[in-house]
């Protein structure tokens, strides 16, 4: 039979159809579960797994070492100030006028760790070849905490060979509060300027116009010294008293005003220790500062600075008297000269003169307001910061000048007067450096005091302004 071109060809059947797909079926049926089954197999124990894709790993980036603290250079001695109170000891030395022959120009790019490991490692070395228990200090760079680092240890252990204890068990810690000793008058002059600025108080304001009505016998000497005079060691207050009343300080009772009340009545009861108007660094003088600022105010002077300074600036360290307490090793102890701990407390009379604590982190934070670095709002009238800055005259003493709160030596390195103060005891040192022309600052503080301490503080300063001291301004 022929077949046509155009004829249909032919097709297969439903029910070949139907096997063809289910035999499709099948094969695909068998073929997943052999996969299926491959997977599971793979992945018990032991036997060997998926591989899976992975994106590579970048290399790890190596962080920078912290810098080698530069050779400290030797401290200038300033011809001595007032004579050495037992409590709390008057200004000390300056670091060199020289300012270093190659600055660090690359600290700005360290990050934060970086830059406070690099502290640490200058404070360790001095720690170590001065035998210091620990030391703090922080670094402020064009308005800025640059960074705070810290070393050695809390407490040394004592005299007593029954008692067990490890010192090493409690290293210094970052944020741990140092004793700032007689660095606490710049903060109390900034009480004073906060209070100024209030209308409470005027600079010419006398001490009889202010308390007169308060004390029952004040010398006619004393009636009429100024905010100013006290501000700047010019009332002719003695450096803590006569011996007897500050005795009598040292033991008294009773509330930290209570105590204040009977010191200052007996300080002004008495003839001054030289005329007013000529410079005397006084202890007792800013006790007597504290007094007024509570007395005009009826607030205690802790209350004040709680409330005025400490709170505003986000001071959270902050407190009076020794930091910690004698029975547990939470904060850096105090030690003496020899080295031996003891937690020994100055009189809370004295407390606007030397009795303030706080972190360096924190002393920093209040350092750069007198940089010009003020917070939201202001916490002093500019004119005020000013005058606070302000000296009344030379000093013949020490060649540098006091104005409120704050020595102004004159250095080198800083480009013109620096703003200073030392924070010295008998059981801590400390000191703080200040360029506004450069914008820069330097704190060191350690729980030791004596002749060593001091020289060590200031061997570290040196170091830290070699280190970190910007180029240029």
């Amino acid at each position: 039979m022929s077949t046509s071109p155009h004829k249909t060809p032919p097709t297969a059947s439903s029910s070949q159809r139907v096997l063809i797909s289910m035999a499709a079926l099948i094969i695909g049926v068998i073929a997943i579960g052999f996969t299926l089954s491959q997977l599971g197999a793979s992945n018990k124990p032991g036997a060997p797994r998926v591989p899976t894709v992975t994106m590579k790993q970048p290399d790890p980036v190596k962080k920078p070492d912290a810098a080698k603290p530069a050779a400290p250079t030797n401290p200038a001695t300033a011809p001595p100030a007032a004579p050495a109170p037992p409590a709390s000891n008057p200004p000390a030395a300056a670091p060199a006028s020289a300012a270093p022959a190659t600055p660090a120009a690359s600290n700005d790019s360290l990050p934060d760790s970086a830059v406070d490991a690099s502290i640490a490692a200058t404070l360790d070395k001095v720690v170590k070849e001065n035998d210091l228990p620990g030391m703090a200090a922080a670094v402020i760079v064009n308005g800025k905490i640059l960074g705070a680092g810290v070393a050695g240890i809390r407490k040394k252990k004592g005299s007593d060979p029954k008692v067990e204890f490890d010192p090493n068990q409690f290293p210094v810690l970052r944020d741990d509060p140092f004793f700032l000793g007689t660095a606490t008058k710049p903060l109390t002059a900034t009480l004073i300027g906060i209070l100024v600025d209030e209308g409470k108080l005027k600079w010419d304001s006398t001490i009889g116009d202010l308390v007169g009505r308060d004390i029952s016998s004040i010398n006619p000497d004393f009636a009429g010294v100024t905010i100013d005079q006290l501000l700047h060691h010019r009332s002719g207050s003695w450096p803590n008293g006569p011996s007897e009343i500050w005795e009598a300080a040292k033991r008294a009772k009773g509330t930290p005003v209570e105590q204040r009340i009977a010191y200052v009545e007996a300080i002004l009861s008495q003839p001054p220790r030289f005329p007013p108007g000529k410079y005397l660094y006084s202890n007792a003088g800013y006790a007597i500062l504290g007094f007024i600022a509570e007395t005009i105010t009826n607030t205690p002077y802790e209350t004040l600075m709680e409330q005025k300074v400490f709170a505003p600036l986000g001071l959270k360290s902050a407190g009076f008297g020794n930091a910690g307490s004698a029975d547990e090793v939470t904060a850096p102890y105090p030690h003496i000269e020899s080295g031996l701990p003891t937690f020994l407390v100055n009189p809370e009379a004295v407390t606007p003169a030397a009795r303030i604590h706080m972190n360096v982190t924190d002393w920093a934070k209040f350092c750069l307001v007198h940089l010009g670095h003020q917070p939201t709002p202001p916490l002093l009238k500019p004119e005020t910061l000013e005058h606070l800055h302000t000296l009344a005259g030379e000093v013949a003493e020490d060649k540098s000048g006091y104005a409120c709160g704050w020595m102004r030596p004159e250095r080198e390195w800083a480009g013109g007067r620096t703003l200073s103060h030392p924070g010295r005891s008998h059981l801590s040192d400390g000191v703080v450096w200040l360029s506004p022309q450069k914008d820069f600052g330097v704190l060191v503080a350690t729980n030791q005091g004596g002749d060593k301490a001091k020289a060590a503080v200031e061997q570290a300063a040196s170091a830290l302004i070699a280190q970190f001291l910007p180029a240029k301004k």
